[in-house]
């Protein structure tokens, strides 16, 4: 997923929306750096760099126990979903010694997967749904990659939901065309036998590829 969450517009977001957005804080930029630290760290281990996933890992790490976890408390983040970043986080750490690769990855993605809910409590452009589409993506892929396909419907079932929820916003927003490419995604992730292996990670990476101009059609 593009990193572009963090703009600095992301700052003007409350005066420019108004209404419900308006009560919601500014999203800091911790946050989204220990976000893009765990996309790192999936990249990382996709591509068996075993040095960067280690030291990314620490610093994800870092941030969830220390930086990342102040600035939750401070915005008002329930104790309970501040642990469960650092929990998350730190899993990864313990498995990014020696884990396999896919297994790292999962760890990772996890992270990813709490954000949506995080992101949701901040004022941000880009609805927090939309972050969850890559991460289910994401979860589809690897979980294919892992030979788990039992794990992989599960993924696109939850893909398709999520979708169905957010599709409209992404339409108003000025994103039909969007819209309908992402659709056709679906469709073809909900067709795929989940234990197909290579045609589902490829849909699968297609996916994320058209998450990013989701993300687009709420920055332009």
């Amino acid at each position: 997923m593009t990193r572009v969450l963090a703009l600095a517009g992301t700052l003007t977001v409350a005066l420019a929306f108004g209404g419900a957005a308006a009560a919601k804080p500014p999203l800091p930029a911790v946050l989204v750096d220990t976000e893009s630290s765990a996309e790192d760290i999936v990249d990382y281990a996709l591509a068996g760099d075993r040095g960067r996933v280690v030291s990314t890992a620490a610093r994800l790490k870092a941030s969830a126990d220390g930086p990342a976890a102040s600035a939750l408390v401070r915005s008002g983040v329930p104790a309970a979903t501040v642990a469960q970043l650092a929990l998350r986080a730190n899993r990864v750490a313990r498995v990014a010694h020696g884990a396999p690769f896919v297994t790292v990855a999962l760890a990772a993605n996890a992270v990813s997967g709490l954000m949506p809910v995080l992101y949701d409590r901040f004022a941000n452009r880009v609805p927090a749904a939309i972050l969850r589409l890559d991460y289910l993506d994401r979860e589809a892929e690897l979980h294919s990659l892992a030979r788990q396909p039992a794990k992989v419907s599960p993924a696109v079932q939850q893909l398709a939901a999520t979708w169905t929820h957010v599709q409209t916003k992404v339409i108003a927003a000025g994103g039909a065309a969007e819209a309908r490419a992402f659709g056709r995604h679906v469709a073809a992730m909900r067709r795929l036998d989940p234990d197909a292996g290579k045609p589902v990670q490829a849909e699968a990476a297609r996916g994320l590829e058209l998450v990013d101009r989701l993300e687009d059609v709420f920055l332009r």
